[in-house]
C-alpha cells in the first residue's frame, strides 16, 4: 500500500464539538489542525476534503449532498 495516513483521512466524517471546536481533531493518535471553506458551529458535521503540510481542509457534509 503505498497511500500515506494523511491522505487516507480524505473523506472522514466528524462532528464539531467542545473538543475540537478550536480547529484541532486527533487521527490514531495524531494531532491536526484543520480549516473550514465556511463557518462552522457546534453540532455540524464535516467531512475532510483536502489535506496539506500545513492542515486539513473540511467542508460541511450538507455541503456536499447531491440530489
Amino acid at each position: 500500500m503505498n497511500q500515506s495516513l494523511d491522505a487516507r483521512l480524505l473523506g472522514r466524517h466528524f462532528i464539531i464539538d467542545q473538543t475540537n471546536e478550536q480547529g484541532t481533531i486527533s487521527f490514531f493518535g495524531i494531532f491536526y489542525h484543520f480549516v473550514a471553506n465556511e463557518p462552522l458551529k457546534l453540532g455540524d458535521e464535516v467531512v475532510i476534503t483536502a489535506v496539506t503540510a500545513e492542515h486539513l481542509t473540511v467542508t460541511k457534509a450538507e455541503s456536499l449532498l447531491k440530489f
